[in-house]
């Protein structure tokens, strides 16, 4: 750790030479520590055509707004994060609480027939904000 390794896949990820550099470690226990790191993280490489694969399953989730859904490639990609920023007031906890209902839609219509969690960092979710949401797309407010 005072190397500056703090997780099991930063020393999976690191070469053995700068490995060797961390100051105690001869190279009979670096590559005991690399045998046991790559067994515990998959460092394995996806040709395209199964990365195209993979890909199939993505599903998009509608934003509510058609026009945003365009310049997101059809909504929110499922299996990812996604970072949202913006000034206060410009409608980031709106998109958020948009999302946490339109990701319960069928897939037909722009959802991921699935469900949500709210992690709220700031104290600030308010869930009657969802009940005109979820009425807007036919959807049970309980």
């Amino acid at each position: 750790m005072e190397a500056g390794y703090n997780t099991v896949e930063a020393v999976a990820y690191t070469a053995k030479k700068n490995l060797l550099t961390v100051k105690g470690l001869t190279e009979a226990k670096v590559d005991k520590i690399l045998e046991c790191a790559l067994k515990l993280v998959p460092m394995e490489f996806q040709s395209a055509a199964e990365y195209f694969e993979k890909r199939k399953s993505v599903i998009h989730i509608t934003t509510g707004s058609s026009e945003l859904d365009k310049l997101l490639g059809g909504g929110m990609e499922t299996g990812g994060i996604t970072e949202i920023f913006g000034e206060f007031r410009t409608g980031k906890t709106q998109l958020s609480h948009t999302l946490c209902v339109t990701c319960q839609l069928p897939k037909e219509k722009g959802g991921g027939e699935g469900k949500a969690m709210y992690i709220d960092t700031e104290g600030t979710f308010r869930p009657e904000r969802l009940t005109d949401i979820a009425e807007r797309f036919g959807l049970d407010p309980q």
